[in-house]
């Protein structure tokens, strides 16, 4: 596994478990240092509303996101006002480091400036401190954090996303020159071994003639038979080799458990049903297909897991690949592909007789493809 798959970084800032409890604890103790009825009941409201707001930071569509920031951004400054002596200033702090994941450019901008304004006045109202206003100038270090934790984790997937694209080049540019050096052997190999076999296999021939017109007796005769049987069987088994290193190399089911194993991100396999037999072209399909679907995941949905599952029938092989998507606060990376790798699968895999579907699949992408096995009497049969 690379380096980059095992830099991990947090796609959330805390677990669900460690949040609820927080935030429990934190509305809890602001609404016990607020007095009155109705100041707790709005402390409370106000809150609450606010930390549901916040989780919605992380949710799509981006107006979603959008509107919880500001959501959530409200009713946390007013909520200052309604219990002083509470810990509503958190939610401010803490949704200001989330608002990034919803604006960009100069929204994102705006935000910052109107969200620092608004801080630093209440919390200088409140403390009835001229040097409270000065408290605001902290939004914009949580901004500029988040920022550049974005920023990090886009870089980190637009590396992953390139590097599944490098380890399919390496493995095409290595495939490419032992297909170079095999067919240089099988060259050498037709032009010295068989062209040598072949002009043994003839002058056996000639011998073995001339000794049968002299009337040579069985001594002699006999070796000579088995010579020219031997270089007539070399000669065939050279000829197989070298039309053996001429077919091209084919990567099959085999290797499917190195591919997943290299693929930079959370990837799994698993196999059904006992296993049956495939043609080479057929199981070569079914590598580049998978190899396909794990690049587009690795470049569609970063952060997301992959589950890689075959299912063997009496008849068929099923493969599916699905993918749960970007992960918490992730995108997809631009800028990659050509576009032409679901045309290619679909086309490679109905060359062996296969069918292959794509589509979405919950909040992630599924490719489900399925190829004929060998029958059982054709195994026995060859």
């Amino acid at each position: 596994m690379s380096l980059l798959a095992d830099a991990k970084l947090p796609d959330s800032w805390n677990p669900l478990w460690y949040r609820v409890p927080a935030w429990t604890v934190i509305i809890a103790v602001s609404v016990y240092q607020t007095h009155g009825l109705a100041e707790r009941v709005a402390t409370t409201v106000l809150m609450v509303m606010s930390a549901l707001a916040l989780q919605l930071v992380q949710n799509d569509p981006p107006a979603v996101r959008q509107a919880a920031v500001l959501i959530c951004t409200i009713t946390g400054l007013i909520a200052c006002f309604t219990a002083p002596q509470g810990l509503a200033e958190i939610l401010v702090v803490v949704v200001a480091g989330r608002a990034p994941h919803a604006f960009e450019g100069r929204p994102l901008t705006w935000f910052t400036i109107v969200d620092t304004i608004a801080f630093g006045a209440t919390v200088g109202i409140i403390s009835r401190s001229y040097p409270g206003l000065l408290a605001g100038m902290g939004i914009p270090l949580f901004v500029q954090r988040a920022v550049e934790h974005r920023d990090l984790v886009r870089e980190r997937d637009r590396a992953t996303a390139l590097l599944a694209e490098v380890q399919r080049g390496r493995e095409s540019e290595a495939r490419a020159a032992a297909l170079q050096e095999r067919g240089r052997i099988a060259r050498e190999m037709h032009d010295v071994l068989a062209h040598s076999l072949a002009g043994l296999s003839v002058q056996l021939q000639a011998v073995r003639a001339v000794a049968a017109r002299e009337q040579v007796g069985p001594a002699v005769l006999e070796p000579l038979d088995k010579a020219a049987t031997l270089a007539r069987d070399g000669l065939a088994e050279a000829r197989s080799a070298v039309s053996t290193l001429h077919d091209p190399i084919t990567l099959g089911l085999d290797a499917l458990p190195a591919l997943v194993d290299r693929h930079p991100g959370d990837a799994t396999l698993t196999v059904e049903g006992p296993p049956g037999t495939l043609s080479g072209a057929a199981g070569h399909a079914v590598y580049r297909a998978v190899q396909e679907s794990l690049t587009n995941a690795a470049r569609y949905a970063p952060g997301g897991s992959v589950q890689v599952r075959l299912g063997w029938h009496p008849d068929r092989l099923t493969v599916a690949v699905t993918d749960t998507g970007p992960g918490v606060d992730r995108a997809p990376v631009s800028g990659v592909g050509s576009g032409l790798g679901l045309a290619g699968m679909d086309e490679r895999v109905s060359s062996v007789g296969g069918m292959l579907r794509a589509g979405p699949s919950g909040t992630g992408w599924c490719v489900e493809l399925d190829v004929p096995t060998v029958p059982a009497s054709v195994q026995v049969g060859s």
